[in-house]
């Protein structure tokens, strides 16, 4: 008979969970860190709509994709996720070149930037400008989240 283990904890749960699927259906990883983010005046990802274009603004999330086209003039396009949906980053190379560290290894960012907005066809289009990048967290590392990179 095998020892009873004790229970794991919620987030002892979603790590084990994106170590093994990549994803949790249990809660988002972000969401363990929303008070201490509010208290840094980081604006969730749904709360973006309600700035003005060239607002001041920080955001921070799991970096799920990064993608460089080679028409983009040296511009990394990054998608952060929250528990509440995905913020666009726009990181020109200079931002890149400051941050690279971060940039490329950290799996979970925090960006200060400002908003830029664009009329879309179904909806209006929000970026942000990236102007600094922080590492998130630590513990996130223990995640080992891997972004898409695309050329």
């Amino acid at each position: 008979m095998s020892p009873a283990l004790p229970p794991m904890e919620l987030y002892e749960e979603v790590v084990a969970d994106y170590r093994t699927a990549g994803l949790s259906l249990r809660a988002h990883p972000i969401s363990f860190y929303r008070q201490q983010l509010q208290q840094l005046g980081v604006t969730p990802a749904q709360r973006l709509i309600e700035l003005a274009n060239d607002a001041p603004v920080i955001v921070a999330g799991i970096v799920i994709l990064r993608q460089r086209p080679g028409t983009a003039k040296g511009i990394t396009f990054v998608t952060l996720e929250d528990e509440t949906g995905t913020v666009n980053l726009v990181v020109h190379q200079h931002m890149w070149d400051r941050y690279y560290r971060i940039a490329r290894r950290a799996p979970a960012w925090i960006a200060h930037g400002h908003i830029q907005t664009a009329p879309g066809h179904y909806s209006t289009v929000i970026h942000v400008v990236v102007e600094r990048l922080e590492a998130l967290a630590e513990q996130l590392k223990e995640l080992d989240v891997k972004p898409r990179d695309f050329r």
